[in-house]
């Protein structure tokens, strides 16, 4: 089985992690891919802070890889891309090979994704695979 797992920077990431530590445990063979998206819209909000945004980026994308390694063990794939999420998860979801797909149902933004976070419910109406949401 190949997983997939949409991940960002938030006060989830390790509960996503542990979920789906415990889930690949009751797999034979597991493939597991984590793709990260560094969000390019939150440069067009800054005025002059975009190298340190920059940096403070990287550093979330590394502690995410390591947390990634930490959990799931050194195979694990990480793919890192930017753009606007929800059209660079278009793409990597038709690009990456995967029978499973877990996403976190809140991540980072506020009031707008509330009962299922806006990344999670776009996940839902294009995908064409399983899919699991860890709360």
């Amino acid at each position: 089985m190949k997983i997939l797992i949409c991940l960002d920077y938030s006060s989830f990431t390790e509960k996503i992690l542990a979920v789906t530590k415990e889930l690949v445990t009751q797999f034979k063979s597991t493939g597991i891919t984590v793709l990260h998206i560094v969000d390019e819209t939150l440069f067009f909000s800054t005025t002059g802070f975009e190298v340190q945004l920059g940096e403070i980026l990287n550093g979330e994308s590394k502690e995410i890889k390591g947390l990634c390694e930490k959990y799931l063990g050194e195979g694990v794939k990480f793919v890192e891309e930017y753009g606007i999420p929800k059209l660079v998860a278009d793409d990597m979801l038709a690009e990456i090979d995967h029978d499973l797909l877990l996403v976190g149902s809140h991540g980072r933004h506020g009031l707008a994704g509330r009962i299922m976070g806006g990344f999670a419910e776009h996940i839902l109406s294009i995908t064409k695979k399983p899919v699991i949401f860890i709360p």
